[in-house]
């Protein structure tokens, strides 16, 4: 977003009402899929009206899609008498995120609805439309007296409590992203004055109203009976969670301010008043613990400086994940505030404290204190081979991982590609726009005898500086062709290996917590941009394609044979990194499966084939041809 010039804002708590105040004030509409914001009065859009085509502007000055634009008046021109003050409450009758309709069962059995009519309106529609014809006949007051008066006396008063907390949260909104949001405050100050309406409160006796019971069926809930006095509170509390920001008073304002610029995941208020993580559900392979197991450590050092202000007996955390049976289960996290018997800083005083630091503590959470290599990585990779650092020293069977390692490591390159020949990840795209040059390129270099000369004895930053556009025009084939998934997966979903996956879902947590934890100690090191170095399908191909040879690093030389700069910046990488990773060169021969006899042969023909020609091409300037991959022939050609 803030490479498209886009402006954000995040808030402590829920965001609706929040988000509805900030469209009025700047008369735009919300694009959304939650009716809520109609229930608010802004304009709103709803995704399922948002065209997929663009169309030429009327004006003839640009493009634009079409879409369908709500406006509240239009209700209130159709229902006469309603008004913006009783939609909160039909939002209350009508069940939103914190109440269920069935609190007021007794309520709807005395509505009429409307009779189905030529239209076929479901029932829930029709009960919306009964709602809104009862609500019109009415003032706010009358209307709860009319829906109290249908309660037994002892529910009243959490009812009660339920809709005064929820039509203020709908009235009352928290402006103050609009300076995150640079809107200056004289331009947004006086509108919302002119706007603001106060706090509501029921005024009358709930106790002496009579009670009706209704024993008309027609609208008849079939969901549990009453609400009893902690499913109330429960409502509450959460209701007043999404309202009052006060439960974040304790926080230091640089903490505020960071989060509602969104630096911050949202889970961190969680963490902070619930004490509970729910740790996103990923693919992963049943037969191993849950991914989310390799970055508990991180977690735990987020947890004890996220707390550090608000919680003086310092109890743990849960968090949430399946177990070995795939069941969700609650877990529990001892509190840690200590690292090496130091004590760490405290919430309030952690921007105080010198960056150097702050970097120490990301250093020795992740484990790389004290290692040398990682003063010459560039600063946009450091915090990435610090995360798979991490990942890796979780790991009790490293092996298992080292395919996993070559894949990430060889994925890097295509970020240098990218900045060399442009963003490309359609292989018939780039052939049309490259294929003449790549030739060109070829043939030049072969009648110059291109044989150009490199040392090893350079940084990784002066190799990744030193890399050659043309190189990446010949390399970006193999790269792209490694972007889209075998559609042979799609007719045998069982050839998926869920293995492979498993080892980069367990590294993906462990990056973005390794990223959140950074962010919180104020970027020591620069943020990854995750979408620049990461893509499942890639790694997932490379990977596959990886546990098929006898030796993973000479075949990928080979692959890379004819970029050699890029050759040069993987093995300064493997150089570099492999004393760090604690890996070993894999030299593992492929496994299949016995039945499979006539593949296995097949397969180790085309093996015998490529190892062949790979040493041919350390010995001459013959071009490899990889029979996995025929865009290879792109280099054959040329012959």
């Amino acid at each position: 977003m803030k490479e498209k010039g886009i402006r954000y804002a995040q808030c402590i708590f829920e965001a609706d009402n929040t988000i509805a105040a900030i469209a009025r004030i700047l008369k735009c509409p919300v694009l959304s899929y939650d009716s809520d914001f109609y229930i608010y009065g802004s304009l709103y859009i709803p995704f399922s009206t948002w065209r997929n085509y663009i169309v030429r502007n009327s004006t003839g000055t640009g493009y634009v899609k079409r879409c369908k634009i709500y406006y509240v008046e239009k209700l209130f021109h159709f229902y006469n008498g309603l008004n913006q003050s009783l939609l909160p409450l039909a939002a209350v009758l009508l069940g939103n995120d914190y109440v269920k309709q069935h609190i007021f069962r007794n309520f709807f059995r005395h509505l009429k609805l409307p009779p189905a009519g030529r239209r076929k309106y479901n029932e829930q529609q029709r009960r919306i439309d009964a709602t809104f014809d009862w609500l019109r006949k009415h003032s706010l007051n009358q209307a709860i007296i009319g829906i109290l008066s249908r309660l037994r006396k002892q529910e009243r008063k959490h009812v009660l409590n339920i809709i005064e907390t929820i039509i203020n949260s709908y009235i009352n909104a928290s402006l103050s992203v609009l300076a995150i949001l640079g809107i200056p405050a004289e331009k947004f100050s006086k509108v919302h004055m002119q706007g603001v309406s106060k706090t509501y409160k029921f005024e009358g006796d709930i106790y002496k109203l009579i009670y009706i019971e209704e024993t008309t069926n027609e609208t008849d809930l079939t969901e549990e009976e009453g609400i009893d006095e902690q499913e109330a509170i429960r409502i509450l509390q959460e209701t007043e969670l999404v309202s009052n920001e006060s439960l974040v008073n304790n926080l230091p304002q640089w903490f505020i301010n960071e989060f509602k610029m969104g630096r911050f995941p949202a889970y961190f208020i969680d963490l902070i008043i619930r004490k509970l993580y729910i740790f996103i559900p990923q693919i992963e392979d049943y037969s191993y613990a849950s991914s989310a197991i390799a970055s508990l450590k991180i977690v735990n050092i987020i947890y004890g400086l996220l707390i550090s202000e608000v919680d003086k007996e310092k109890t743990g955390m849960k968090y949430i994940t399946r177990d070995e049976n795939k069941r969700i289960k609650h877990y529990y996290l001892e509190y840690n505030d200590s690292m090496f018997n130091c004590k760490l800083p405290s919430l309030s005083n952690l921007r105080e404290v010198p960056i150097i630091v702050r970097r120490e503590i990301l250093n020795t959470t992740l484990g790389i204190t004290g290692e040398n290599c990682m003063n010459e990585i560039p600063s946009t990779w450091i915090l990435y081979i610090a995360a798979i650092k991490y990942w890796i020293d979780q790991q009790q069977e490293l092996a298992k991982l080292n395919y996993h390692i070559y894949s990430l490591l060889l994925a890097m390159l295509y970020n240098i590609i990218d900045n060399k020949i442009g963003f490309c990840r359609i292989l018939n795209t780039f052939q049309q726009k490259f294929y003449n040059t790549v030739q060109n390129i070829q043939f030049a270099r072969k009648m110059g005898n291109y044989r150009p000369q490199y040392t090893m004895d350079v940084t990784i930053a002066d190799a990744i500086h030193e890399v050659n556009a043309d190189d990446c025009l010949i390399a970006a084939s193999f790269f792209i062709s490694n972007f889209e998934m075998d559609h042979k997966l799609y007719s045998q979903p069982k050839k998926f290996n869920v293995t492979i996956v498993h080892g980069f879902a367990e590294f993906q947590y462990c990056l973005r917590h390794s990223m959140q934890l950074n962010a919180l100690l104020g970027y020591p090191y620069e943020q990854t941009k995750v979408a620049n170095m990461f893509n499942g399908t890639l790694l997932y191909n490379l990977c596959n394609n990886f546990k098929r040879r006898d030796n993973v690093e000479t075949y990928i030389n080979s692959v890379l044979h004819n970029s050699p700069s890029l050759q040069r910046l993987y093995n300064i990488l493997l150089l570099k990194l492999k004393p760090l990773f604690n890996m070993q060169t894999m030299q593992t021969k492929a496994k299949y499966k016995k039945q499979k006899i006539k593949y296995e042969r097949k397969e180790q023909s085309a093996q015998d084939h490529e190892e062949e020609s790979a040493r041919k091409c350390e010995s001459t300037d013959v071009s490899f041809y990889d029979v996995n991959n025929p865009f290879t022939l792109l280099d054959a050609m040329r012959e």
